[in-house]
């Protein structure tokens, strides 16, 4: 019989970045009539007073709330958006006026602190559109601009950061097209204006606030946002300062997932649908690196909307899960601090699920083997994927139901591989399934009033 190769059982002494978990980000970007790409020199004027300071009406935050939620879904870790794109600190920085009145980042750490939730901070190292760098801004009218690039010619600068937003505008018209209720407009006419060329002046205010974070809340982690290889010098500047004062400070960067990074403590990226979950799992399974997908509860990142099918966001995370990730959704906040009914209720749902099945991702390693199929394993229904782990010493195999499907399935073991078979388990539900030996194969068939919408999971027990 061949034998099916796995890694070493997992060892219960990993921190609970190394493991498989389920994570959510709050987020603060969500404003009514306000998409990714905001035109910043309108947004910045309806957000500055008489005097020329922040006039903040939200989001707010309601951090106990909030905190409470992550911790009836069952997380293995959460983050807030410290600062996004926009620049708005919240928290209170002796670096900016451009800050919220109250520290929400002293609430939010205080309460996960209680709650024994580790939690991270989220920080946009690479835009920032607070107007205290108008001047230095390469773009000041839309989101992607480079503030912190090093170029012999700053022109290039302004124009990357054009081209870079017209690469987003085609890949938000095609992602928004199902949702024609939702404003598509991206950004009016974009206008190019002399600015200065310093870099360091932001780079010396970003490495301030990621110190005054840390040494005033004590987070677990710090997620920034996002690694951009050789030509952004922040993020190297972020990852070096990281490595020699805060080293027991767990540092992830968006957009780290197919790089290689010199210092990181576990890789990140996105993936907002199933067939993205589902190849990058695939991609991903045998990393010896930690890693990391994360995606918008929502229909997108800037559509605080519901999902056309409320599973499909746990089909998402349970693909990565299982195949030795964590996932963490992004959660959007109303102005008055609500968080969006509906995505919200979308995870909620599926931490109930997930709390029946939380030992079986987070306790179990992926199974090593190449391409998208378990070796030996064949269910006769395309609309089903397999991913194999090892938990206890047992195989597990998750049958990824993609599309929902309520009909039975048969699934075949080819003796070759899997002729030790003794039992085969349903989990959860401790419900031992009959199955049949023929010739060469054993055959099991999933019962349609016992199959999952989402995830059968099935341990084999092996003399």
């Amino acid at each position: 019989m061949k034998e099916l190769n796995h890694q070493p059982k997992l060892n219960e002494k990993k921190g609970w970045w190394e493991k498989p978990g389920l994570g959510l980000m709050y987020q603060i970007e969500s404003r009514p009539g306000w998409i990714w790409n905001r035109n910043f020199n309108k947004f910045n004027a309806t957000m500055i007073d008489e005097e020329g300071k922040l006039k903040f009406n939200g989001p707010l935050c309601k951090m106990k709330k909030w905190v409470e939620f992550s911790k009836k879904v069952g997380v293995q870790y959460h983050v807030f958006e410290a600062k996004w794109h926009d620049g708005i600190c919240y928290f209170d920085s002796e670096y900016t006026e451009w800050k919220t009145p109250v520290d929400y980042c002293k609430i939010y750490a205080e309460e996960s602190k209680k709650a024994d939730i580790p939690f991270m901070f989220y920080y946009s190292s690479i835009f920032d559109h607070n107007p205290q760098f108008d001047e230095i801004q390469p773009l000041r009218c839309i989101t992607p601009s480079f503030i912190a690039m090093h170029h012999e010619n700053k022109e290039k600068i302004a124009k990357y950061s054009m081209n870079f937003a017209k690469v987003i505008e085609k890949m938000v018209r095609v992602t928004r097209n199902e949702r024609r209720d939702y404003n598509l407009e991206f950004f009016d006419e974009v206008e190019f204006h002399d600015f200065t060329y310093n870099p360091e002046q932001y780079e010396r205010y970003l490495l301030n606030q990621i110190n005054e974070l840390i040494e005033k809340y004590k987070p677990d982690g710090m997620w920034m946002d996002w690694y951009w290889g050789k030509e952004e010098a922040s993020t190297f500047l972020v990852m070096n300062f990281m490595e020699n004062n805060y080293s027991d400070v767990i540092l992830t960067y968006n957009n780290s997932i197919e790089r290689n990074p010199r210092y990181i403590h576990y890789l990140s990226g996105e993936a907002h649908d199933i067939d993205t979950a589902w190849k990058a799992g695939n991609r991903h399974r045998s990393k010896k690196k930690a890693w990391e997908l994360c995606g918008p509860a929502a229909y997108a990142w800037d559509v605080p909307l519901a999902r056309s099918d409320p599973y499909e966001i746990f089909r998402i995370a349970v693909i990565i899960m299982a195949s030795g990730g964590k996932f963490c959704f992004g959660l959007p906040a109303q102005m008055n601090g609500e968080l969006y009914p509906e995505p919200a209720k979308n995870v909620e749902l599926f931490g109930e699920w997930y709390n029946l099945r939380k030992d079986l991702f987070t306790n179990a390693v992926p199974m090593v083997y190449k391409g998208k199929a378990v070796p030996g394993i064949e269910v006769e229904d395309d609309t089903f994927g397999i991913i194999g782990t090892i938990h206890n010493d047992n195989k597990i195999i998750h049958i990824i139901n993609f599309k929902g499907i309520l009909n039975e399935i048969k699934l075949t073991f080819n003796k070759e591989y899997w002729g030790n078979i003794e039992k085969i388990i349903h989990e959860p539900y401790k419900e031992q399934l009959v199955y049949k030996s023929k010739n060469n194969v054993i055959e099991v068939i999933i019962k349609r009033e016992k199959l999952d919408l989402v995830d059968n999971i099935l341990r084999i027990i092996e003399n």
